[in-house]
Formats: structure tokens, sequence, C-alpha cells
């Protein structure tokens, strides 16, 4: 396309533009009025040889048509007495002459007297002629250079994408495609460009999993051996202590302290497995935040109440926004956190459960003093990553800021409606 409108505007460009150097140039130069003088000269020697009125068109038409002469036209005034183009005689009086200012005449003597002749032999259109032949031939040749040159230069982009298709072909993924143009084949590259980044974030999120699934097997590893080595410790005292007769309840809590810590890690694990294979989960319709979190939070604050906790809920705000939930997944979640503020908050202090609202989203936040930091429990990290995990699949995000003293975590739920009246509860 783009070489076909080239074409035509060479064309054209060339054409009108030599056409209207020719015509100044004949103008200029009287180039055309000297060939025209020369066969007026012709015709008086004609007429005079054969004594011809300005009648006479028989003659005179045979004289035109002999030397192919284009235009010839007698006239006298604004009457015209012959015109080559007529068959038969003009009657002087019944057809005037156009007004034509450009024309050039030449005064021949007739038999009956001078007339005004005009003589055009098309020698101006040759030129034109061979103009309008050279401008198509240029035009032409334009267009199939600019197509040609257009096909070597995708053959080379071809080529160009062939190659960089191997080295993908081969594993290789780092290379960029080669986007260039908005044709169909810049688009093809393009879809390639894309498949190429989509195949780098799929292996990099792959390494990411594998290599967070190693740490987390050492980590694991590392977390069972340690009450495992204590665990076999207190046994063998208290296997010595057997035989000796004087077994103590200090190591028998131990043993089983040890043993409740071996089952919430083994727990953790398997709600860790359990929660990355389902890749896939089903959200709950939209509804109310009070419908969605009110009974979990309920729930929360009863169980911590009933251990001792205090808990205050003057901040927890309710809007009429909507969210799509998975029951499943925010039981876990709150059992997930009743567990670490059973097992690490202070109870002296108040456990802080209100509701925040941001961006076209709504989190819940729970905060709580910490009392004591069991680095046999937090090496890995378990717990959170699960939250982590299973907040992402129903599209929020997990939160967490804490320091030495206290310890808060956020949920954050995607809004599905936005109301703005206000209540609190």
């Amino acid at each position: 396309m783009q070489g076909l409108l080239a074409g035509l505007l060479v064309l054209s460009v060339t054409y009108f533009g030599g056409k209207g150097l020719l015509q100044r140039f004949f103008f200029r130069t009287g180039y055309v009025y000297a060939e025209e003088t020369e066969r007026a000269e012709e015709l008086q020697e004609y007429v005079t040889q054969n004594k011809l009125s300005a009648s006479d068109y028989k003659m005179l038409k045979k004289w035109g048509t002999e030397r192919n002469i284009d235009d010839f036209t007698i006239s006298r005034g604004k009457w015209l007495l012959f015109d080559i183009s007529y068959n038969g005689k003009i009657m002087y009086g019944s057809r005037e002459i156009p007004n034509l200012t450009w024309r050039m005449y030449h005064r021949i003597s007739f038999k009956d007297g001078t007339a005004d002749v005009y003589i055009y032999e098309g020698t101006a259109d040759k030129y034109f002629n061979i103009l309008m032949v050279f401008s198509v031939v240029l035009g032409v040749a334009v267009c199939i250079g600019i197509v040609v040159s257009g096909m070597y230069e995708n053959v080379k982009y071809i080529q160009c994408l062939m190659k960089e298709v191997n080295i993908i072909s081969r594993g290789n993924l780092q290379g960029n495609v080669t986007v260039q143009g908005t044709d169909e084949i810049a688009q093809l590259a393009s879809g390639l460009e894309h498949m190429r980044q989509t195949l780098v974030k799929k292996e990099q999120i792959e390494y990411d999993l594998k290599s967070a699934q190693e740490k987390l097997v050492l980590g694991m590893s590392h977390d069972l051996r340690t009450p495992l080595t204590g665990l076999m410790a207190y046994l063998e005292i208290l296997k010595k202590q057997q035989k000796e007769g004087a077994v103590t309840q200090e190591y028998i809590n131990k043993a089983f302290d040890r043993v409740l810590q071996i089952r919430d890690l083994s727990e953790q694990m398997f709600e860790y497995f359990f929660v990355n294979s389902r890749h896939h989960i089903e959200l709950e319709p939209a509804e109310d935040i009070m419908c969605a979190f009110g009974d979990y939070l309920s729930e929360l604050c009863a169980l911590l109440e009933y251990e001792g906790f205090k808990v205050n809920t003057d901040r927890l705000e309710w809007r009429q926004i909507s969210v799509c939930i998975n029951t499943d997944f925010i039981g876990r979640i709150m059992n997930n956190i009743i567990s670490n503020i059973e097992k690490y908050g202070k109870h002296e202090n108040e456990v802080c459960i209100q509701l925040c609202y941001g961006n076209e989203e709504v989190g819940i936040s729970i905060q709580n003093s910490i009392t004591r930091f069991d680095s046999e429990h937090q090496k890995t990290g378990i717990g959170l990553q699960n939250i982590s995990i299973m907040m992402e699949q129903m599209d929020g995000r997990m939160e967490v800021n804490a320091d030495d003293l206290t310890y808060c975590i956020v949920l954050y739920f995607p809004e599905k409606k936005e109301y703005h009246k206000i209540s609190k509860v």
C-alpha cells in the first residue's frame, strides 16, 4: 500500500510538474508558434498555387488531413469559415468562433480575401505524451522499488525472528524478540515476545516456589529436630529416673510440651501443603462485611476472653461494604491468629480489633502485646506463609507490623461494592 501511494505521488508530481514547466517553456520561447508558423507558410503556398478561397473546404480538408493536423480553422472576424473537424461547407455568419484568448492566429491571403487561420499539429501533446509515459514508468519503478525493498526488509525480519525463535526453542528465554513496525509480522513478533515474557515469569515463579519449598523443608527439618532432640533428652532422663524409682512431673511436662510443639509444626506443615495444592478456590457470593466477618470476629473475641485476654472492639466500625471470601480459608486464618496470640500474647494488655478502610479495600486489624519470643516456632514463619497464601487466593493481601513489644496483623479484602453509610457496633 505504501509503495502504491508513493508511486502515485511520484507520477502525479512528475507529470503535473513537468507539464507546467513545458507549458512555461512553450510560452516563453514560442516554440509551438514557430512550428505552426512554418506550417502556415506552407498553407499560404498551397492556397496561392491552387487559387483557393476560404470556403474551398474539400481542398483545405485534404491538405490538413494529409499532414495529420489536429486542429485547423479559418475565420473572418468572429465568424467561422472552415473547420477540419466538420464535414461540409460552413456558411458565413452561421457559426461563431470560440472565444479562446490563448489561440494565436496567422493571416493567410485567400482568393476571396484574407482570413485568420489557426493551426495546431499536436506538437505540445507529443511532449506531454512523452512526459506521461516517463511519469508512469517512474511511478511504477518507485512503487516496485518500495515493494521489493519492503519484501526484502520483511525477509530479513523473518530471518531474524527465526534465529530468535530457535534460540528460545533451545531453552534460552533471556533474549528479547525483536518487534518493529505495526504489520502482521510485527503483531506475530509481539505475540512471541509476550509468550517469552510469560514463560520467563512462569519459570521465575516455579524457581521461587521451589526455593521457598526447599527453604521450608530445611527450616521445618531444623524446627522438628530441635523439639525432637529435647524430647529424646527428657525421655532419657525419665527412663533413668524410672530405674531409680523417682520419676518427676517436671520432665513429664517438658516432654509433653515438646510433643505439642511437634504436633503444631506438623499441622502447620500439613496446612501449608494443603493450601498450596489448591490453585483455584471458589469464593462465596459478595456479602456485607458484617455478615462475612461478624461471626468469625465474635468467635475470636469469645475464645480470647475465655483464654484470659482483654479484647477492645471500640474502634470496630462497620460500613455497608461487600466482599467475597472463602469460609474455609477464613476459619483457618482465624485459627492461626488465635493460636499465635495464645502462644505469644501478653494477657495484661488488650487485644485491639478494628476495621480499617483504604482505597477500595477493607482490612481486619488485630494488634496485641508480645510476652515472649520463641525462636523454635518462628524460624520458618510457616503460619504467616499459610495466611499470606490463603489471602492471595481470596484476591486479598496480608500486612504484618511487629516490634519487640507489639504485633499487628492486617487482613485486606478488596471491595465489591461501595457504600458510605456508617454504623457502629
